[in-house]
């Protein structure tokens, strides 16, 4: 990763958009970056401009702000294929000893809130950022709004997933940036759920097909199902966070396909739930089995490590976790959609077990 230093001339601030390409800048793995390398790095930094018909001006003043903070330096070939002329390559400085970063931070007239700024070990790129945040505080920090992650992205970055990209930086943390002091939250995806009965387990589906044929035939079999949930693939690794808003949901079991993919997810939905206090995610173990007794596995996987398909496997707990264990340490894989509806209308008996 290439260090970007400002020189003597970067002891003023940067304008927003100028710290936001200075810190996507400084994620670039070479010294030199080509302008047709360049312009997607301008779009994530000003998605904005996009739609914009001076676009190209907006990036050579962009340039030029980091031309005079002494971020980089610009070829002397230019390109002249429209106005204005734009260079053809921009050269990253060498990596410096000093703490650059300091100085651009000392200039700013940081908020309470932010004062941490000034000790801080931060890049230009981070303190572009909490610039941004700073005129937004002083803007806006007496109202009350709050704003779902990334509606409040879009607000103060003008683009709605940057937050995410940052929240596992050095900027977040105890007495620094938190989604309190940016009135945000993370909004828990929707569960796809229907009411099948009133008993207290909620039965969440890996794929859209067998939680068509689990709904028809929960809907003609007695069961203590009394929701059935399509888990919408990798959805449920977040969506799992709605279970608390289903009422009289003391128990959640889960079937999906028997594969390296199909068992992480419900093994990082549990450790979410456990951490939110919500019922655990446990296998149901009526349909797993009924799947390892009838389906024929399907070759041509990448063979897992026997370690990480053990650890996969063990979430759904003996006999079928050596089953599933050898099933991905062979390359293989058995679809969910084994179970189909004509197996499930003559095996009630099987399936049932754990669900009642």
């Amino acid at each position: 990763m290439s260090a970007i230093t400002p020189g003597a001339a970067s002891a003023g601030r940067l304008t927003p958009r100028a710290a936001r390409l200075a810190a996507e800048l400084e994620e670039w793995d070479r010294r030199t970056i080509a302008l047709a390398e360049l312009w997607p790095l301008f779009a994530r930094a000003d998605p904005a401009s996009a739609t914009r018909t001076t676009r190209r001006a907006d990036l050579a003043a962009t340039i030029a702000a980091l031309v005079d903070a002494g971020m980089v330096t610009v070829s002397r070939s230019l390109d002249r294929t429209a106005m204005p002329p734009l260079p053809t390559r921009l050269t990253l400085p060498a990596p410096a000893a000093t703490a650059s970063a300091a100085a651009l931070a000392r200039a700013v007239p940081w908020r309470p809130e932010l004062a941490w700024a000034l000790t801080a070990r931060l890049t230009v790129g981070q303190v572009g950022v909490l610039q941004t945040v700073n005129t937004w505080l002083r803007d806006h920090g007496r109202a009350s709004d709050v704003l779902p992650l990334h509606e409040r992205s879009l607000d103060l970055f003008g683009y709605e997933k940057r937050l995410d990209s940052l929240i596992g930086t050095s900027l977040f943390g105890p007495d620094r940036l938190t989604l309190k002091l940016l009135r945000t939250f993370r909004a828990h995806p929707p569960l796809p759920v229907r009411r099948v009965g009133d008993g207290p387990i909620l039965l969440v589906i890996e794929n859209s097909d067998t939680f068509d044929s689990l709904r028809r035939a929960l809907s003609t079999t007695p069961t203590a199902v009394g929701h059935i949930a399509w888990g919408a693939g990798e959805a449920f690794e977040a969506s799992v966070l709605s279970v608390g808003e289903l009422p009289d949901v003391h128990d959640v079991a889960y079937f999906g396909d028997l594969d390296a993919k199909g068992l992480h997810i419900p093994t990082a939905a549990a450790a979410s739930a456990n951490v939110e206090g919500l019922p655990q995610v446990r296998p149901a173990r009526g349909l797993y089995q009924l799947m390892l007794e009838n389906g024929n596995p399907q070759p041509g996987q990448a063979p897992v490590d026997p370690e990480r398909a053990a650890e996969l496997a063990t979430w759904l707990g003996e006999p079928s976790a050596v089953a599933a264990g050898e099933l991905l340490t062979g390359g293989a894989r058995v679809p969910q959609e084994t179970v189909n509806a004509r197996l499930l209308a003559t095996t009630v008996d099987v399936w049932i077990s754990d669900l009642w």
